[in-house]
């Protein structure tokens, strides 16, 4: 069955790729010309497609092709209605593919126009699941074994905004989802560079997800950065505003785990006027400064001294003592153990973290 799936998925994703082609001046091809991403059209890499508006498109054109319709829905391209027609799960939207760690077409995703949900993603399959697929390794596959800086972004016009900025990125989105050791590790495979940059939404939910990624992320590379975006951008936005911008920003993307650390103190600010919110902040960012290069933990240090209000032989202390305990950084060692700031501190609480 997984074969026959395969090269259902194969066949849909030609079949929207002929339907945008056929018509050049369409909804589809206009609305990525309208956010700057016109250059795609003609780049088959990408593989974007068209799902015509029409009930049974694609599943006409498959059982044309001798596909059952056991095979179609187990595939997740088509679905039955209430009254037990089988027609076509997206319909009037621009095709973008979904691809597994051997850059395989596993399912789909279909930007809609007007009210509808904008974005809607092929159902958990046997071969399709979120946390496993990728859309971009394949297009970016040439950019990244020459050397090309991988870029983990939220959503596919993300990814062909990178693309377009220039041969040193290469975008590829985890579709909305978080990032995953399995997303780290089809990346790292096909990219010789040992750094890794994200570009989430400058929103605070794309700030979390790119701070949730960052253990993931260090598993498979030595560098990880995120690049700040301006507020209420994204790197499609940024792009279609200056194509020199966002290059600017993906270049001077910072680490990570420095970018963590301040989301981190950010929620501590309302008890930091408490000896116990420091203490109990420092102990939240410790595992993260732990993260850094050796040559940056001093600069963290004396950094974190001053913020908190306490003094460098404290910070120094929290940081370093399980470090040297343990004798390396352990997985357990690195990860954050989260506090959540209490609405009261006590006013004289001891100092001794």
């Amino acid at each position: 069955m997984r074969r026959v799936l395969l090269e259902v998925h194969r066949v849909a994703r030609d079949f929207y790729r002929d339907q945008l082609l056929d018509a050049p001046e369409g909804w589809a091809a206009e609305h990525l010309r309208g956010r700057g991403l016109g250059a795609v059209l003609d780049d088959s890499a990408w593989g974007i497609g068209y799902a015509p508006d029409a009930w049974t498109g694609l599943t006409d054109h498959l059982r044309g092709l001798g596909f059952g319709d056991d095979e179609l829905i187990a595939a997740g391209v088509a679905a039955p209605t209430m009254n037990g027609y089988l027609v076509d799960r997206f319909r009037d939207r621009v095709m973008f593919t979904a691809e597994n760690a051997d850059m395989e077409a596993v399912g789909f995703v279909g930007r809609a126009r007007g009210g509808r949900v904008r974005y809607l993603n092929s159902p958990a399959t046997e071969l399709y699941s979120k946390s496993e697929t990728v859309v971009g390794l394949s297009a970016q596959c040439g950019k990244l074994l020459q050397g090309a800086i991988p870029v983990v972004v939220e959503g596919v016009p993300d990814a062909l905004a990178v693309d377009q900025v220039g041969r040193q990125w290469a975008g590829i989105s985890t579709c909305g989802t978080a990032i995953t050791r399995q997303h780290a590790a089809m990346i790292r495979q096909v990219s010789p560079a040992n750094q890794i940059v994200v570009a989430f939404d400058a929103d605070p939910g794309g700030r979390l997800g790119a701070v949730r990624g960052l253990d993931v992320l260090m598993e498979a590379f030595g560098s990880v950065r995120v690049a700040e975006l301006p507020p209420r951008h994204d790197p499609a936005s940024l792009f279609r505003q200056s194509r020199s911008g966002l290059n600017e920003r993906l270049a001077s993307a910072r680490l990570l785990a420095e970018f963590a650390i301040d989301v981190e103190l950010a929620k501590w600010g309302p008890v930091l006027d408490h000896v116990s919110g420091q203490v109990n902040a420092l102990r939240a960012v410790a595992p993260l400064v732990r993260q850094l290069p050796s040559g940056r933990v001093a600069q963290q240090i004396a950094g974190l001294a001053k913020r908190l209000d306490l003094e460098p032989a404290v910070v120094s202390r929290e940081v370093l003592t399980p470090v040297v305990r343990r004798g390396t950084k352990s997985r357990s060692s690195r990860r954050p153990q989260y506090f959540e700031p209490s609405a009261a501190a006590d006013p004289e609480p001891d100092r001794t973290p």
